[in-house]
């Protein structure tokens, strides 16, 4: 619904948001970025929709929110898993031999594709451009490169 020709409603609190804006600025309700042409979620940041291999428009993401919200994440000092100290940057602790968030230091399952402790979310990378990718992608936002051809060889 819209309130006049340059504004729409926020879903979550009725206020006017431009129709462009993915956080309402009045309730800070975020939305999510779909492909034009499939209708599927994409990453904020993609050039080309991991699902259909469509052109998208520049990319979303703010740089500078992601920033600030890394630099509020406190590194762990110590191994959640032995108690051995780590240092920041360290991918695994050199006592126990756990992966460690690469934002927090927290041990990561092997399984795990988000943080359990800080919320980062993990990707994988695309063999053709090394950009990351979401895991659930058949065609890499960046580059376009194909993963299902790759599986066909």
């Amino acid at each position: 619904m819209t309130t006049d020709t340059d504004n729409i409603l926020c879903p979550e609190c009725g206020g006017a948001m431009e129709p462009e804006a993915t956080v309402c600025p009045h309730c800070g309700a975020e939305f999510g970025f779909y492909c034009p042409v499939c209708d599927q979620e994409v990453p904020p940041d993609a050039l080309v929709c991991p699902h259909c291999g469509a052109e998208l428009d520049e990319g979303f993401e703010d740089e500078e929110a992601e920033a600030e919200a890394q630099s509020s994440i406190e590194w762990a000092e110590f191994c959640a898993n032995c108690g051995a100290p780590i240092q920041q940057g360290d991918e695994e602790c050199s006592s126990c031999g756990v992966d460690l968030c690469p934002d927090c230091g927290n041990p990561l399952g092997e399984e795990d594709l988000v943080c359990p402790n800080c919320g980062a979310e993990f990707t994988f990378a695309c063999p053709q451009c090394d950009e990351e990718i979401p895991l659930e992608a058949e065609v890499c936002p960046y580059c376009g490169y194909n993963f299902a051809a790759d599986d066909d060889e």
